[in-house]
């Protein structure tokens, strides 16, 4: 469930905090005091879209921090690098005025992708959009596969259907006209040659890069070494001292034996001089330049670059797009065998595609009838008992969702056949519809924080009383969160929230609060009569927010 809502510097927003508690929690205020900016504000928290248009006028960044508990997303968390606090779980976004964008899950630096996947596993907000996705019947065959939870069914499906596409795509190509293909053969086979002839190797330019350092820096190779030998065996003989160091403790030894480790040291650094200086004549003469060399590696390297630039950053993706282009090669030359072969792997794609949305087909059918009467038995509880819905199918051709495409009819008049949503139902209508659909899969979605925003436009009277009672239904075993404009339905909260706009010498400002019984009614009898409240208006709030009501 959502606990908490910490708001910074969101348009008219300067700094609010909004305390939730369980079951059905109801956010009124007059129109345009900034109900939509606390929608805006939890959106954003949950991965949404954050531009920086929503950074007040004047603050150098904006902030939405949001607690939830929910002990179900601590394993999920953890396998995502995440630390669990035992169901805890703070989301912190924070967006700035130059476009910088930081999200934090329980102190852990996540990308919006992952913010918006643990989002999704939080809150679903319904708002008025929602009768949008109604009016869209694309959307229509999502409902079915939801409630049959096809996913395992459609992902199969999916996988069969993308593998025909490529074939399809591929015996397209292998169709063209084939002067096209001559052409494309020409520039491979121009390409696999000129990387054939560079005779590439993965650790070249490392090492060419290596030899040429030391043939730039080769005088201050010779100068360098010569004067470490010159300081070993030179005239300064470091070499001679040490011996001479060596003989002496050695004599000393003889008359102190405590002395003995001195000697022996004396001897190892001696015998390791003069190895050293052995080592380094050695090195000294094996210096050479060759300036014809150093030239050869320069062209070669800028060779490799002029490669680096047409096929990859790397040798190593040279080498890469080579294998690739042998292989284009390889297929575009054997065209009438890779021809037939294509033509057969797409039947048999073909066959698996048809057989899988087959499946899909049953599966959505099977559920389609059961969808229909779960819906409809919500919708006689929200006042349109008279309501009929059913799912048409229209069998088309073979698309990244299966064989059909699905429509939700509904008749509102026991004498009329269904039709098209969207010539039969009123706005109000819809938004039951809809809250009729989301209580449905309330049942089985898991997850634990619903928000409704104003879902009951054009809805009054009966239709909002039934309304009311599905929202506190529904908030035994969901926490609710809903913005509206209806007495009734804030009536019906265990926990009233108010948005509220105020001047101050800086402007406009919003702020949100929690009311008080006494407030509560207040905001109740204002709901009902607009900003002139009466002793009727305050008598009517109390009689609606008194138990059983």
């Amino acid at each position: 469930m959502l606990i908490g809502l910490d708001i910074e510097n969101i348009a008219v927003i300067e700094h609010t905090s909004v305390e939730f508690e369980r079951g059905l929690n109801v956010i009124t205020g007059e129109t345009g005091a900034g109900k939509s900016l606390l929608i805006n504000s939890l959106n954003m928290v949950l991965g949404a879209r954050a531009s920086r248009e929503f950074i007040r006028e004047g603050a150098p960044f904006a902030r939405v921090c949001a607690t939830f508990f929910c002990k179900e997303l601590d394993s999920i968390l953890e396998d995502c690098g995440i630390q669990s606090d035992d169901g805890n779980i703070v989301i912190t976004r924070k967006i700035y005025a130059d476009g910088r964008n930081l999200c934090h899950i329980n102190g852990s630096s996540v990308n919006v992708s992952l913010l918006r996947s643990i989002g999704e596993k939080l809150v679903v907000i319904h708002g008025q959009n929602d009768t949008t996705e109604l009016a869209d019947t694309s959307t229509h065959i999502h409902f079915l596969d939801a409630f049959a939870q096809n996913s395992v069914l459609l992902e199969d499906y999916k996988k069969i259907y993308t593998e025909l596409r490529e074939a399809e795509s591929t015996l397209s190509k292998l169709s063209e006209d084939e002067s096209a293909r001559k052409r494309e053969i020409d520039y491979l086979s121009y390409q696999i040659d000129e990387i054939e002839k560079a005779g590439l190797d993965a650790n070249e330019e490392e090492e060419l890069l290596s030899r040429k350092k030391l043939l730039e820096n080769a005088e201050a190779i010779s100068s360098l070494s010569e004067k470490a030998y010159s300081a070993l065996s030179g005239d300064s003989r470091a070499k001679d001292l040490f011996y001479t160091a060596k003989r002496a403790l050695e004599e000393l030894s003889t008359i102190d034996e405590g002395t003995l480790p001195y000697a022996e040291k004396a001897s190892e650094l001696y015998y390791e001089t003069e190895e050293l200086a052995r080592e380094i004549s050695s090195y000294m003469s094996g210096i050479t330049y060759n300036a014809g060399e150093l030239s050869e590696i320069e062209d070669r390297l800028a060779d490799i670059n002029s490669l680096k630039r047409k096929y990859g950053g790397e040798i190593s993706d040279i080498l890469k797009f080579y294998d690739e282009a042998s292989e284009k090669l390889s297929f575009l030359m054997s065209y009438g065998e890779n021809k037939d072969s294509l033509i057969t792997k797409r039947d048999a794609l073909m066959k698996d595609a048809t057989d899988a949305s087959e499946k899909l087909t049953n599966a959505r059918k099977e559920c389609a009838k059961l969808l229909s009467e779960r819906i409809e038995n919500e919708l006689e509880s929200l006042d349109m008992p008279s309501c009929r819905i059913e799912f048409f199918f229209t069998p088309c051709p073979l698309y990244s969702l299966g064989a059909e495409r699905v429509e939700v009819l509904i008749s509102t008049n026991p004498a009329e056949s269904p039709k098209s949503m969207s010539k039969i139902a009123s706005g109000g209508e819809i938004s039951r519809i809809m809250l009729a659909i989301k209580s449905v899969f309330s049942d089985f979605d898991g997850i634990p924080t619903l928000l409704f925003d104003e879902i009951d436009t054009g809805v009054s009277g009966r239709a909002a009383e039934k309304i009311a009672r599905k929202m506190r239904t529904l908030a035994e075993n969901y926490q609710l969160i809903c913005v509206t404009h209806l007495p009734v339905i804030a009536a019906a909260a265990q926990n009233h929230l108010l948005i509220e706009k105020n001047i101050s010498e800086d402007g406009f400002k919003t702020q949100i609060r929690t009311l008080s019984e006494k407030d509560r009614i207040k905001e109740i009898a204002r709901i009902i009569s607009g900003d002139n409240i009466s002793e009727i208006s305050l008598q009517n709030a109390r009689e609606m927010i008194k138990p059983g009501n």
